[in-house]
């Protein structure tokens, strides 16, 4: 074998490494939980947890100003972020379903799958671990009888590579089962064990055709850790991002944070203009947990509450404004500019380096702002950042 054919062998071994992940499964800013074994409360979720979160607003004598003033951001933009939809939501059959309540909840979660606006929400189920007898059903029952409607399953408290093989395993038969093409259905890992942070880049690249996702479990990594306490910065949840930025990165695939557990909801025990304020600063400490979230690298969040999402998807904008992708699509067409009249690297504008692996990464940020809808399709197949296909489908 010459020099040349063994390197484009492992020029493609390489590649192998990375999965080919649909642009819509980009779209993960916000992961909002539903209890399948609680119907009319995951009807909310599924029918426009949006709406819920403008109900509760106007139940505390609450609007978009008062928001966007406790927060620093526009009024405008709340207002926007209270016309969205859940990027994707979570029908939990997991720790919320009481023993006596499995059928229901898997027949609860068939229905509701139906029911998601799939053009705009991703739809992921999450079964009972693996080391629970009830998993199985709940994968076969659920994905048997809603096979069209579920983007993907997330598997909670995975620790080893033949747990993620026996799961392959059991999606396969389904897929046939279902006349479904292979790897059709996608898996999500939720990292809430020390052996999962740990293994996590052999996990990742066991079934890589399948990965969608990597999502940070902090409630139950400090149970399994016996971490004296469950705080969001906890060092050893700031390590458990570290390990998923990279191997999502690595990998291809969008790393989710966890949630903020204490959720925006009134306090019997306090009158309505103190209620007024515990809502606002419960947003405000939600949406400074989303801003440490973006800062480290995650691309998304897991949220419990309507309120919860506003604040996250409000903090996602904040991010990722308008202005800053307008500087981001000059960079690109600027350093395009330099390429063609044969130039490296150059010094942009704001005198900024511009070569080949800015250009990269740029590219990367507004391929994701296409996915979530902030950079126009049309834009974004003409400067070269999604495909003819990815274009339509984006539609």
């Amino acid at each position: 074998m010459t020099a040349e054919s063994s390197r484009r062998v492992a020029a493609k071994r390489t590649a192998a490494m990375r999965a080919e992940l649909p642009l819509r499964f980009l779209r993960q800013q916000a992961h909002l939980t539903a209890p399948a074994s609680d119907l009319k409360l995951a009807e909310k979720a599924v029918a426009g947890a949006n709406l819920v979160a403008k109900r509760l607003l106007d139940r505390y004598g609450l609007d978009a100003s008062a928001v966007g003033e406790h927060l620093g951001v526009a009024a405008a933009t709340v207002e926007e972020v209270l016309e969205s939809p859940a990027p994707a939501i979570v029908l939990d059959l997991e720790d919320g379903v009481p023993p006596n309540m499995v059928e229901e909840a898997r027949a609860n979660t068939v229905r509701l799958a139906a029911q998601i606006d799939h053009d705009r929400t991703l739809c992921f189920v999450r079964p009972s671990s693996i080391n629970d007898p009830r998993c199985t059903g709940d994968l076969r029952t659920t994905l048997l009888g809603a096979t069209t409607h579920i983007d993907g399953v997330v598997l909670p408290k995975v620790r080893h590579v033949h747990e993620v093989e026996w799961l392959h395993g059991v999606l396969s038969d389904i897929e046939k089962e279902a006349g479904l093409e292979q790897n059709h259905i996608r898996v999500l890992y939720l990292v809430e064990t020390g052996w999962g942070v740990l293994n996590l880049p052999q996990l990742a690249t066991a079934c890589l055709d399948r990965l969608a996702g990597i999502i940070l479990g902090t409630v139950d990594l400090a149970a399994d850790l016996l971490l004296p306490e469950v705080r969001f910065r906890h060092p050893i949840a700031e390590w458990a991002r570290m390990m998923m930025v990279t191997v999502g990165g690595a990998t291809g695939v969008p790393a989710i944070d966890g949630m903020t557990i204490d959720f925006p909801v009134g306090r019997a025990d306090l009158n309505p203009t103190q209620n007024r304020a515990h809502i606002l600063d419960r947003m405000r400490d939600n949406f400074q947990d989303a801003l440490h979230s973006i800062d480290t690298g995650m691309s998304g969040r897991w949220v419990g509450h309507p309120l919860q999402l506003t604040a996250t998807l409000l903090a996602f904008r904040s991010a990722f404004a308008q202005s800053s992708l307008d500087e981001q699509v000059a960079e690109l067409e600027e350093f395009s500019r330099a390429m063609s009249t044969r130039q490296g690297a150059v010094a942009g504008a704001q005198g900024q380096l511009l070569d080949v692996g800015t250009d990269r990464h740029v590219r990367q940020m507004l391929r994701r702002a296409t996915a979530w809808g902030l950079l126009p399709s049309s834009q974004a197949r003409e400067l070269g950042l999604i495909s003819e296909s990815e274009m339509k489908a984006a539609r």
